[in-house]
This record gives structure tokens, sequence and C-alpha cells, in this order.
């Protein structure tokens, strides 16, 4: 059973843009420009927008290690479900892969939740579109944004967001997340938990970054001491920033979407 309450109406729409410099003649050597990453994308690596047939849309990261996450939202914007996995290229435009689809429940309907394993087959062609079946009826069609290629800046990231969060499949509204110069990421919005982490670009060079993130305290979304391996993405135009983890055991989640105030 999927439960639609409003979470809000936030997404992060999933774009970065590169910048770069030089300098000429007798004037002091400027630091060399930002480049691309030197390696191509292959396979069904990329950042997918999507929809499922019934209307459900799809935002999606395959990344270059086949580690693959995937949320899924109403047309009001409301997070319904998510899913994390593995994909792996079975043919030179086919795709299959394993994972787990994960209910999203209102905090008085914890008897809800569900976690159910999935495998999942598709077709795809490379830097331009992918389709995906699982066997409990998800499918969705997606398109790739060409923004993934480009190098994530942590300076980008700098600010204050507020948004909702999901921990262990539970939505929790209104939570301040703060990042500061250096790529720390805090909130002082759990009362009795401490979070804590810092980003890191990924050294796959493209537009996501790694964040290790622990929680500790006895009122924290996640179990006291777990530390939850965040994979980030921010899009500049919207200001709009997605945290998507879980921890090394895979059994705790958390996951946060907020637009920077």
């Amino acid at each position: 059973m999927i439960n639609r309450s409003v979470w809000g109406g936030l997404l992060a729409a999933f774009a970065l843009a590169g910048c770069g410099g030089g300098s000429s003649g007798d004037e002091a050597a400027a630091p060399p420009p930002v480049k691309p990453p030197s390696t191509v994308v292959t396979g069904a690596e990329g950042l997918w927008t999507g929809r499922t047939p019934d209307a459900l849309n799809v935002q999606a990261v395959h990344l270059e290690n086949g580690e693959t996450w995937s949320v899924l939202s109403a047309l009001d914007g409301t997070i319904v479900a998510f899913s994390q996995g593995n994909i792996q290229a079975s043919a030179p435009d086919q795709i299959t892969g394993t994972g787990r689809y994960f209910n999203v429940v209102d905090q008085a309907s914890v008897a809800l939740r569900r976690i159910d394993p999935v495998s999942y087959f598709g077709r795809f062609s490379v830097r331009d579109s992918v389709q995906i079946t699982a066997p409990n009826e998800l499918k969705y069609a997606g398109t790739y944004d060409v923004l993934y290629e480009q190098p994530a800046a942590i300076t980008e990231v700098v600010g204050t967001y507020v948004g909702s969060a999901i921990g262990n499949q539970v939505r929790i509204p209104q939570i301040t997340l703060s990042i500061t110069t250096g790529g720390l990421v805090s909130t002082n919005s759990y009362a009795g938990c401490s979070v804590r982490g810092t980003l890191v670009s990924r050294a796959s060079g493209r537009n996501v970054f790694d964040l290790p993130l622990t929680f500790n305290g006895s009122a924290c979304p996640v179990g006291n001491g777990v530390v939850i391996n965040q994979v980030v993405i921010y899009n500049p135009a919207t200001r709009l920033i997605s945290l998507m983890g879980q921890s090394a055991k895979k059994d705790e989640t958390y996951i946060y979407v907020g637009q920077r105030s």
C-alpha cells in the first residue's frame, strides 16, 4: 500500500553547471580551468527523469559503480516511495538489476512500512533514454540529463536549506539543514539528536557528492550512532538539494529534500 500524504512538494532536479578561466601574456599563471571528467559516460550511468504509466514522476541516478537510487513522487510532489539497488549491462543495450523498494509512510502509519525486494530489467541508449520494468509492476521511461557530466562544486551548495526528511520510511517535515564552508553538513532540527557530516566530491568527477552523515542521540530519525552514507545532488537553478542514503548494513535509510533559503 502506498501512502500519499503531502510531503511539501519538494523534489530535487538534478543539474549542475561548470565554470573555467585562464591567463595569457606576462600575467601570473592562473589555476587551470575546471574541466569535465576525462572518462565518458557508458552504459545506463547518469541522471534520469521520467514517469510511470500511473503518472508518478521518477528521478533516478545510476552511478558509475552500478549503484542506483530512484525517488517516486505524485504530481503534487508528494514522495510516495524510493528504491535502491544495483544495475549492470547484460547486453549492449540491455540492463538487469536487483534492489529494494521502500514504501513511504506517515508517523501515524508505521505499521504500513514495507520493504520489497525487486529485480528488474530494461533497455537503454547511452546518454539518451532508459526504460525499466520490475515484477512489482513498477515501470518507468526516463531521459538523460547531460549536466550529470559536469563536476560537482562544494562552493555551490553552501547555505541553509528547509525541507522534509524521511527517516526509515517515516516522514518528518520542516527540517533545516546547514552546509558551511568546506562542505560541513549539520541540522539542529532534531531535539536530542546531533547530525554531522562532510560533503566529498566523488572521484568519478560527476555531478554527485558523497556524504557520510552521522546521527548521535536517542531521538534521531535513525539509530543512535548510525552512519548513513548519502548520495547528494544539487541543482543551482532551483536551489534544491537531495540526499539519499542507507547504512553500511542497509538496515536504515535517510532521505532529505530541501530548498536553499
